[in-house]
Parts: C-alpha cells; structure tokens; sequence
C-alpha cells in the first residue's frame, strides 16, 4: 500500500506537464461560495502548549494499552439572493431596459466558476508530525492540526449511515464521530478480517475522529524531508509524502471537507 501512496504523486505530476494556463477569471454579478483559508501552520509560541498536550496523551494512552494488552464541520454557504428588477415603465426606453436585462439574465444564467483555491498545508521549515497504522498502512498528519488522541471505547452505530461511519462515541460528555479509516481510505479493499482498532485520533477542532491500530510515534520533520503536492488534483486530502518513510502526509482541512460531504477519500 505504502507504493500505492507513493504513485498518487507521479499521476498529479505527469498532470501537471500536460496542463493548459488558466483562463481569465470571468466578471461575477452574484455572491458565490466561499471557503475559509486555511489554518496558518506555523508553530507560535501560544501553540506550543497544546502540541505539548498533545505529545503527552501520546505518551498516556500508549502506556494504557501496554498494561491492558471507529469525521462533521458546519459548512458555511452563501446563497445568492435573485433580486428581481422593477419594471420601467417609460415607453422610450423600454426596448433598450428590456435588451439591457437579457442580457443580465443570460450571463446571470451562466454557471459561476469553482473560485475556491487549493492550498496546500505551510507547516514552516519544520514540524511535529503524528505517524499512526491502519491495517498495515502508515499515515503521517501534523501534531498541530490534531484535537485529541483517545482509546476507542464504546461506538454506537447510527442506522442509515455510510459504511465507513463506525457511529458516535462519548468522550467527557461530547460526542465523537468514528470513521472506519481502513474502509474510508481504502475502500475497494476488503477488511473482514482486521482487527480491532485500538485509538481515535481526533480532527482539529472538529468531532470527527480517525480510527487507527496503532500509534508510531511522533517525529520532527524539516520541510525537505517531504514531496510537497503543489495542485488539487483528484486527491486534495494529499500534502504530499513523507520520503523515508514513504507514506501520506494528510491534509487535514480537506479531509474535513469530505468527511462533512459524507464522501470517502475518492468521493464517493
């Protein structure tokens, strides 16, 4: 699996040769959606409490396991208000008023182009990174865009639910979204024989959390220590590879974006 990684970012580059130079920006009369830029990465000094925290549950729930032997962000949209014109009534300008608005309506009727920019995570010249296994795979995401790491416990299904949404687990009175990551990440693939995930590490500020097997540990990475991705392409959860150890680096922002879609990794 870990070549599998490793070949997404061949497919965006070959994509990137053959691409053609993006067409001007057309004039837009009506409000369009909009997305929040993403989170700065840099590590400010305020930050450096909460990654400590971070290491530290790390450490804790690591140590638990020793001893005792399964994503939703409200999404913002801005809805174009149609504004009707008054009619005019003057009868020497009616012809003119009247050509005036077709031709409102009819560029009015054109589909807006997606505004939204992909972009990738600025983690700075280095960063602290959560590396953890699923079902054999390991996955790499920046220790500052996580909330939490827990040991699973308890999940109640939710009837009607996607296959890869585990269902809801409580965690000091706040209520967690599971995903099944193996499922989520690699769907076509069959896991009727995985064993049981042991940890939920949590996204952002959000309540959905990830399913994982086993923590690896964190490492400090310099920025040159990853294969950057410089385009969406069809898999904007991707920030690149991690190149030693030739596994993903996610992008947490977008895989909120899917994971409040109620989309797996390829959309679907």
């Amino acid at each position: 699996m870990d070549d599998y990684f490793h070949s997404l970012l061949l497919e965006e580059e070959e994509a990137t040769a053959q691409g053609h130079e993006p067409l001007p920006e057309p004039r837009r009369l009506v409000a369009v959606e909009t997305r929040v830029a993403p989170r700065p990465y840099l590590e400010e000094p305020e930050r450096r409490e909460r990654l400590a925290e971070l290491l530290s549950q790390v450490g804790q729930v690591q140590e638990e396991m020793e001893a005792s032997t399964h994503l939703e962000v409200e999404s913002l949209a801005i809805e174009a208000e149609e504004v009707t014109p008054a009619p005019v009534e003057a009868p020497p300008v009616t012809h003119l008023v009247e050509e005036t608005l077709v031709a409102e309506e009819s560029e009015l009727a054109q589909p807006e182009p997606d505004l939204a920019q992909w972009q990738n995570i600025e983690p700075g010249s280095e960063f602290q990174a959560l590396f953890f296994d699923v079902s054999g795979v390991t996955f790499a995401v920046p220790l500052s865009e996580l909330g939490g790491i827990h040991r699973i416990s308890e999940v109640t299904s939710i009837f009607g639910q996607a296959p890869w949404f585990s269902g809801l687990m409580t965690m000091r009175e706040e209520k967690l979204k599971v995903v099944d990551t193996a499922l989520w990440v690699m769907p076509d693939d069959p896991h009727t024989e995985m064993a049981p995930y042991h940890y939920l590490i949590t996204l952002g500020n959000s309540s959905w959390g990830l399913s994982c097997h086993h923590l690896k540990g964190t490492e400090r990475l310099k920025y040159d220590q990853v294969k950057w991705r410089h385009q969406e392409g069809k898999r904007p959860w991707l920030a690149g590879m991690v190149k030693d150890k030739k596994c993903a680096l996610l992008h947490v922002d977008e895989l909120l974006r899917l994971l409040d879609r109620g989309v797996n990794i390829e959309g679907r």
